[in-house]
């Protein structure tokens, strides 16, 4: 059997089905163009989604590094305050005596000392 002599249905002629079946065709072309924009905005949309993760990642750490460095700033504050104290209690004579006789085992005309670290 051939597919002409099967083929027993031909489609009129008519500005209705013209009418139709161009429609269809711009339907076809409209729901193509759809699902290609809204591809394009899919893409645009992961890819800015990666970039904010990526920037509140970098965020984070940056935060992270600035905690560390407040606290280790904290701590050369609190140093330098002692350092500077020290400083002002070198200037004063009766106290550079004390560390003088404390470190160095000075004495005063006339004194004895005495090491009991053994």
């Amino acid at each position: 059997m051939s597919s002409q002599g099967d083929n027993k249905v031909s489609q009129l002629e008519t500005p209705y089905v013209h009418k139709f079946s161009v429609d269809q065709q711009k339907r076809q072309v409209h729901i193509r163009r759809c699902r290609r924009i809204m591809l394009v905005f899919l893409v645009i949309f992961i890819i800015l989604g990666i970039q904010i993760f990526q920037s509140k990642r970098t965020l984070a750490k940056v935060n992270g590094n600035i905690a560390q460095y407040q606290a280790s700033l904290q701590s050369q504050r609190k140093t330098s305050q002692q350092l500077k104290q020290q400083i002002q209690q070198l200037h004063d004579p009766e106290y550079a005596q004390q560390v003088a006789r404390a470190k160095y085992n000075y004495s005063k005309k006339g004194e004895t000392i005495y090491n009991l670290d053994n």
